[in-house]
Formats: structure tokens, sequence, C-alpha cells
């Protein structure tokens, strides 16, 4: 091994106390937390959460969005650095986790899922706003239409050809039957946090944040030569008649206006392993436990084939249709994406997996827990937990054929070579059917080359083998494989890790050993160092040659003698490091579990991981742990690589003409005929970051186009990434948890924190209470008091989240708060609720009635569809045009509504709508709409009805509607039947029904 224990070093942000309190308040809520003789490593994971929820720091955007990093000019894979990704929130939900281990509190948890629900699960949250408008019209047996993936920007966009025909969808139905509806309950990867771009939030105009995407045009696309386009298109940017959408695909007529999403496995499936760990770690509301359930079952969507063609079958060029779970190579694919219309024309819907598995993607830890019975997690949906069952002794599978002779896991596969099905190369290595493939899903730069694609996925085989351990199964095929590949890949990776000396390498990156030789590989190499005291160093690149042998079952591996890394580029990632950290941490950990003690590997990790967490300490600036970068590559801010082709000409989101009149011709070797722009061409407000000044004169002093190189040094910036702090933060407390036997929670009991949420509703002489269930809680007492403020009374303690208080007098105001309690203790009460009790309302009752009916059972609809009979049970005539009906609804989404009358007795025309909305919502009601007649629609004799008038209407962009709670709606009535809550009006005075 050739790293070097430091000593452990003093600094002026470590406590010297032995007991530590911990207070947070502000912004993100507020606590009290005490663990006894805290160590070092609890200390500092919670000086660095701190740091992370500190306001100021600038971590969170208004919203409470988590940015990628503090600073903005950055372009890695976000372009900028208030953009967010789906990784960022999986990141915060795990720093909650353990926050919540420590303190007790976890609250924060709760908050962040919910934050993430809000922002980046694009499903109707319960505002109203319906994000996936058209998914009901989504056809399982046509799940999209076929466009083939190119090797380069230039050769898009790609036809809708339709050549393979899409194989069937076998999970829609399930999920359906399951949750009522198939709206994808996974998150979109990136995100505006604050606008930037300037597209603005089509379908939720309330929030600043903006759905975007990036990559849609082949392998070879990186983020320098991507274009951020909205992902809620109706055509307001773009092309005129066009949007962004031409630039992509090409289709006979101009495209429609539609959403689209995408997710990353990933993320999602870090999300559901930080859920996980919440529940083994003390965490016990169940109704965050099912929206990690549903995430899981909704996540299967990245098991399945792009077209959902059978697994296998287009290794000669000619692939099948799938026909269910034949298209299932039950791997993570590198995503999931859907989508529909939008408009008038919007009644379409389409979904498609992927093609290409990176072994970075796979995530066994949530395969475990959607799999095993004993997690509490797995899915509802009735074949989910087989899914993940299979899934999690394939992803162990794939790691092991991917392990290269040295240690570390090699690319991936494919199941579309080339992304257009094409016939495997002879020779080409497979796995269940599948194309090995060095580097899937991108090669600039390739997919496979950052260490970063090494420490995340083994951190979680680590942790599963630890599990196992803990769990005393030493002995199944998934735990010899697990321990195997973990083992083999810490033994690798020390090898080029060094704490306190830094490595010697040339310059082109290759590690030099003590004779000046490149070291190619091969185990144990000897590797030149010279002293850096208090510095840490890790690899960066990997180099792969040769290819896995044929997979053919654990029992035949042969240990892949052809398949060889080449490590290079030593670097000091902070993010890489933690997860680095982490992976040795749980693998050490599981040595222990397994044998009793360390194993001498085990006991070198553990060692090692220890001296780079001091190490790492050192370079704390008060806002979290970071190291200067040299950016070699942001020469392509000025690059002019960003393809258009020829004759497309659009609007940019910050108002820019693109591709503008700076253009230069594309290269036609690439495939295209069109035009090329830079970075700062397509993105004119990149140029008013305060860091722009610097890089523009670095770029003007120091590059050299004619060499490539960086003659005066490279631009150097010290970037904050969320993503990164919380890999170190989780780092120092899973080594407390793990190494210093804190894993049992904090020392002293916690009473629960105050429940949530507590709302009243006021009925007919009784008030209905309900709140939020609080971690931790055994009971919950109500109290009551009828001045706002108290004094309470307690009137009543529960052990649910609902009590109905039967002892009020209508029309006076009672105030409430709810505190929750357990062995430790109780906790601060609630917020105040209140509620005035009155008598129902008596219906108006006159000389008409209105009847009722609706065809429409489904709730969430894009229209609203009614009939009414009006009767006079009078003795007098009625003019029909001093006659009113009011119908009360939930707009779901404000925008311009559209009347039609499809039939009436009295003729059609002579119905006309209004419609208004209330100054004020009422429960279930927030507008009405105003039914009038003209004139000609005559009288009512007495004994007399109106006949049948049918009408619907509509949001003018044809989103959703959900009626379930709509005052005047009533699914049950599917034949006409008198109905109160549609009240009728003569002269302007209501003479029938009730009103909300």
């Amino acid at each position: 091994m050739h790293w070097t224990k430091c000593k452990r070093p003093a600094s002026v942000l470590m406590s010297a106390v032995l007991f530590l309190t911990l207070i947070t308040t502000g912004l993100f809520g507020s606590g009290t937390a005490q663990a006894a003789s805290a160590s070092p490593e609890a200390d500092r994971f919670l000086q660095l959460y701190n740091q992370l929820k500190d306001p100021g720091n600038g971590y969170f955007s208004p919203e409470g969005i988590p940015y990628h990093s503090i600073e903005t000019l950055i372009s890695e894979a976000p372009d900028y650095g208030h953009m967010t990704t789906s990784e960022a929130y999986s990141y915060w939900l795990w720093l909650e986790v353990l926050y919540g281990y420590y303190t007790g509190d976890w609250s924060q948890l709760e908050a962040a899922w919910d934050n993430m629900e809000k922002y980046i699960i694009p499903v109707n949250e319960g505002d109203g706003n319906e994000e996936q408008p058209t998914m009901s019209y989504y056809n399982p047996n046509s799940p999209a239409t076929y466009a083939a993936e190119y090797p380069q920007p230039d050769q898009y966009p790609s036809e809708l050809s339709g050549q393979y025909a899409a194989g069937r969808d076998p999970l829609d139905a399930e999920l359906k039957a399951t949750y009522g509806d198939n709206q994808t309950y996974l998150m979109h990867w990136l995100l505006d946090v604050d606008n930037w771009y300037g597209y603005g939030n089509l379908l939720n105009p309330g929030h600043i944040a903006t759905y975007v995407n990036t990559f849609q045009r082949g392998e070879q696309e990186s983020v320098w030569e991507a274009i951020p386009h909205p992902s809620q298109d109706d055509k307001s940017f773009g092309k005129a008649g066009e949007g962004f959408m031409s630039l992509f695909t090409k289709e006979n007529q101009a495209p429609a206006a539609q959403w689209r999403y995408t997710n990353a496995t990933d993320a999602d499936a870090r999300a559901i392993q930080a859920m996980y760990w919440a529940k083994q770690l003390g965490y016990d509301n169940e109704v965050y436990f099912d929206k990690a359930k549903k995430m899981g079952d909704y996540l299967r969507y990245g098991m399945y084939d792009k077209y959902f063609q059978q697994i296998g079958s287009a290794s000669d060029g000619s692939p099948a249709a799938g026909t269910g779970k034949d298209a299932s190579h039950y791997l993570m694919a590198w995503y999931t994406s859907w989508g529909g219309g939008l408009g008038q024309t919007g009644n379409w819907a389409w979904r498609i997996g992927a093609s290409h598995m990176h072994q970075g993607y796979q995530n066994v830890m949530a395969a475990h827990a959607l799999s095993d019975p004993d997690s509490g997690l797995v899915p509802d949906s009735p074949t989910a937990g087989q899914d993940w069952t299979t899934s999690l002794k394939r992803q162990l599978e794939f790691y092991t054929w991917l392990q290269s002779a040295e240690g570390a896991i090699a690319g991936g596969a494919t199941n579309s070579w080339g992304g257009s099905y094409q016939a495997y190369p002879a020779g080409t290595s497979t796995f269940y059917g599948m194309a090995y493939d060095d580097a899937p899903v991108y090669h600039d730069p390739p997919s496979n080359n950052w260490f970063g694609m090494q420490a995340w996925p083994v951190e979680r085989i680590a942790e599963y083998y630890y599990i196992l351990a803990s769990n005393g199964d030493t002995s199944s095929e998934n735990f010899q494989m697990a321990k195997q590949v973990v083992t083999n890949w810490i033994d690798w990776s020390m090898d080029y890790v060094f704490v306190d000396s830094k490595p010697v390498t040339d310059a082109d990156g290759y590690y030099l050993d003590p004779q000046g030789n490149r070291v190619l590989g091969g185990h144990n190499p000897q590797i030149a160092t010279t002293p850096a005291p208090g510095d840490f160093w890790i690899p960066s690149d990997l180099e792969w040659r040769g290819q896995p042998d044929t997979w053919n079952g654990f029992g035949s591996f042969t240990g892949n003698p052809e398949l060889r890394v080449v490590t290079k580029n030593p670097g000091q990632d902070v993010g890489v490091l933690g997860s680095y950290i982490k992976a040795l941490t749980f693998f050490a950990a599981a040595t222990e579990a397994e044998s009793g003690s360390y194993t001498a590997l085990g006991q070198q990790a553990e060692q090692l991981a220890k001296a780079l967490l001091d190490t790492a300490w050192n370079y704390n600036d008060g806002i979290g742990i970071v190291k200067p970068e040299a950016r070699g590559d942001y020469y392509r801010y000025f690059t002019k690589e960003i393809y258009f082709p020829a004759g497309w000409s659009g609007t940019f989101g910050q108002g820019n003409t693109i591709p503008g009149t700076n253009a230069v011709p594309s290269d036609p070797a690439k495939g295209g005929n069109g035009v090329y722009i830079s970075y700062s061409d397509l993105r004119p407000d990149i140029k008013n970051d305060p860091s722009w000044p610097y890089l523009e004169d670095k770029y003007t002093t120091s590059w050299n186009p004619q060499t490539g190189q960086w003659e005066n040094g490279a631009p150097e910036f010290t970037y904050h990434r969320f993503w990164s702090q919380v890999d170190m933060a989780t780092a120092y407390a899973e080594y407390d948890r793990l190494i210093n036997g804190g894993d049992s929670g904090p020392v002293e009991p916690v009473a629960p924190q105050a429940p949530r949420n507590l709302k009243a509703d006021a009925g007919d002489a009784q008030v209905s209470l309900s709140w939020s269930r609080t971690s931790g809680a055994d009971s919950y007492t109500v109290k009551r008091a009828e001045t706002s403020g108290g004094p309470y009374t307690e009137i009543a303690t529960v052990s649910e989240t609902s009590y109905v208080d039967l002892d009020v007098v209508n029309d006076r105001t009672y105030y409430y708060v709810v505190s929750a309690a357990n062995a430790a203790g109780a906790s601060p009460n609630s917020v105040e609720a209140s509620a005035t009790p009155t008598a129902a309302p008596v219906p108006a009752e006159g000389d008409l009635k209105l009847l009722y009916r609706t065809n429409n059972t489904n709730s969430t609809d894009n229209q609203i569809r009614a009939q009414f009979r009006i009767t006079n049970t009078g003795d007098e005539s009625i003019d029909l045009s001093d006659v009113k009906l009011r119908y009360y609804f939930t707009v779901d989404g404000d925008r311009p509504q559209e009347f039609h009358c499809d039939y009436a007795v009295i003729g059609s025309g002579n119905v006309r709508g209004t419609f208004v909305k209330l100054d004020e919502a009422s429960s279930g009601a927030d507008y009405y709409l105003e039914v009038s007649f003209a004139p000609g629609a005559g009288t009512l004799a007495p004994g007399a009805d109106s006949g049948e008038i049918q009408i619907r209407f509509n949001k003018n962009d044809w989103s959703n509607y959900n009626q379930a709670n709509d005052f005047s709606y009533d699914p049950t009535k599917t034949s006409y039947t008198e109905w109160e809550r549609v009240p009728l009006y003569v002269g302007g005075q209501l003479v029938w029904g009730l009103e909300p």
C-alpha cells in the first residue's frame, strides 16, 4: 500500500468539549439534540451539516432547492452552478437521514422529500397543477415511435421513422391498478432553479424553478455541445411553429407542443437507498416509506430496453419487439423518459426506457431494499418484489462480469449497438445477450474514465456486503459476488491513494514507478512519491484495454484476464473522496461483521479512511471542504462546436436569436450541413457572471489554440458542490457510526418533535382535527382554548393522527394545538389551528328543482362534463331567461377556460356559460360556471322541464382538472337525480340548492 497515515490535525473548527449540543434554527426548521462524548467524526458531520444548511452560505435557493454548486460559472453535467439535479436531491435525503439518526429530528428528512416532490417530481403534489397532463392517454401496446441514435450531434434531427415497432409495456396496467393512474413518480434529472434560461415553468407558473433538459443528440454530445431547452415546450421559444423539438427529431409535419421528462435512474435509486437506511436507523413514518416504495415501483422502467425490444434479439441487427418482461434487462439503464401533448390536440403520451447500462448507475442497495420483505420497502405492485429480486442478483452478476483483472470495474453493456440496433461486431463479449461497451452512453469524455464512477457504485456494494455479513448470510451466491467484487476493488484502489505524499506522474498523467517507468496496470504496483505533508491524492481517470469474457454465470467466472485497466491522473476531488471513504468504511465494518475482527485488508481500509478524513478536514474553509481545481477544459466556453442544422433559426430563453450571426460552417466530416456557435454565443447571460472576466482574461492570455495548451496555466476555480459536501459529511457520519461504534443512535433518548400540519375543519356541532404523524411519537395530546394563544385545556390523548371534538357549540370559535409524547417526554405544542362550527345549511326550496347526472366517472380529466334538467314544480310559468344555475369546482391550475353546450332540447345556441372566480376559495370550489339562457329558450310551464342540457368545459391548454373534491361533482349520479349542490337562481335570488 502506498499511503502514509497522518497525524490527527488540530482544527480551530473542532469542538474541545466532550458533550456536543447542536441547535439549528431558521429557514430549515429547529431542533435540539445531544450526543454524549461525541467523536471528532460525529462533531465534524454536524459542523458540515450546519455549514450546508446555513442560509448565508448559499447552498439553497429561495424555494429551498439545493443548487448544484454555490458558484455559478461551472460546466460539467449541469452547465450552470445554479441548476440542480436529481442527484443533488438524493444526496440531500442522505444528509437528512444521518442528521435524523444523530439528533432524533426526522422532520428535516420529510421536509426534503416534500421539497423534492414539489419541485423535481413532476406530479400534481396537491396544488392542482397537472405536470403530466396527458399521461392518461398513454397506450402501453404502442409506447413510442422509433428514432435512431447517431454518433454525432451533426447527424440530428433523427427521423421518427418507426422502423422498429415498439414492444409492449408490461408495467403500465399494474401501476394504474395500484396507484389509480400512471403518472410517473420519478424525478426529472435537471432543474433550472432560478429560471436563469428564462423559459419559465409552463405547467406550474407559481414555481420559479423550471424543468429543462440538455443532452438529446447521441453519444458524442457533451455539455459543451448541448442546447438547453424547456421540458414543457409550447413553442414559445425555439423555432417559430416548431419550438426546440425539430433540433432533435424529424417528422412529416410541424412537431406538436409537448411536455417531456427524463430521469437519471441512479438518483432515484439513491433516494430509495437513503430511505432504507432511515428505516434501519430509527425513522418510522410509513407515509414517506410509501412514497419511496412508489418511486421504486416506477423505477422499474429503468430495467427496460428503450423501445421495449427483446433483450439480446438485436445481436444480428434484427431486433424483435418485446411482449412483456422479455424486454427487461433487470439492470439500471441510463434513463427513463416519458412525455405527451400540450394544447387542444394534446391527447397523446409516450414512454421509453433505455438500451445502455453503465456500471456506475447500478444500485444493489436499492434493489435489496425493494426486494427484501424485511426492509418494509417492497413496492405494492404485484410483480415489483420479484423484479427487484431478479435485479439484485443481475446487478451483482454485472459487476462480477465487468471487474478487470486489477479490480476496477469496466463500463457496461448495450442492447442497441450504436443506438440503432446494429449487429454486434464479431467477437464482442456479451452479458445475457447484451454487448460489452467500454463507455456506454457518452464518449466526450468517455463515460467510464472518471474514478467517481467507480467509488459511487462500489460503496453501495460495500454497504450490501456489510448488511449480509451483519445478518450472518455468508454463504449465498449474492454474498460471494458482493464480497469478491468489493474486496478486489478495495485492494486495487488503495494502491493509488496517498496521504502525506504525492505520487509522481509524467506529463500525460501516467503514474511512474521508482525507476521512472509508466505503471500500466498489474497487481501491487510500486509508485514513486514525493513528500506532501497534510495532503491527499486519489485517482481521477482510467484507461481501458480488452474486454471481459462472455458471461456464463458466477460459477464459470474466469477473472477476466484480458480486461485490463490503467490508472491515471491523481486528483483531489473531495466529492469522490467522500464516497471512497465510505466504501473503505463499509468494507472494513463488513470484514469485522463477517469474521469477528478486521481482516488485514479491512484494517488497512479502516486506517486509510481515518487518515483521509483527518486530512480532508484541513481543507474546510468554513463553508465546506474544498480544493482548488485547474479546469483545462474551460477553453470550450469559447470554441464554436454547438451544432444547428442549416435553415434552423429561433429564440433562446435569454432573448437572443440562435444560432445568430456569430456562427461558422459545420464540419461536413461529422455528417451534418449547418453551423456551429460557442457556449457563450448560445448563453449570452454567462458573460454577466462575476467570474467571467477572470475566465475571459485567462483564455486571452494563456490559451494557445494552435498547440491546444494553456501556456500560462489553466484557469483555477474553487467549487462548493452540494453533492460533494454531502458526500464528505456523510463520510464522517458513517465512519463514526460503523467504526467508532456510534451505531446505537442518539445516546440519550429524545422527545419527539412538535406535530406538523395541524388542520381543523368545522362541521355542525363538531370540529375534525388531523395532523401529520410525528416520528418517534407514541401518543398525541389534543388541547383546546377559546382564546387564541391559550391557555389550553387538554381534551383528549390519542394514538392516531386525528380526533373529532364533539363537545363544541355552533358559532363559537375554538383554538387547538397538539403535542406528541414518548417515554422521553413531550414535544412542544404544534402551530395553532382554529375552527368555528356552524349549523349545516338548509337547502333553498322553491318552485324550481335541478336534476343532475354525469357520465364522467374519472375524477381526473382535461374537461368537466355535466348534464342537467330544470323542473318547474310550481303553478306559474317561468321565463328561462330569468333562470341561472351555478356549477362549483376547483380550477386546479388557473388558465382561461372554454364553455361548450353539446346538446340541449331548448337549443344549444340558447345556452350560455360564464366562468366566475370566487373572491375567496371555499371548500371544493374556487370557481363556478354560471349557465344562463337566451330569450329563445322559452318558458317553463307548471309541471314541465327544460329537457336535457349537456354541457362541458375545459382549460385552453387542456390541462387536467381534479374533480374529486369539487363541490358540484358527484361521479355516482349516472342517472338524473335531484342535486342540491348545483343551485338555481331566479332574478338573482337563490331558489334551489346550496352554495359552498
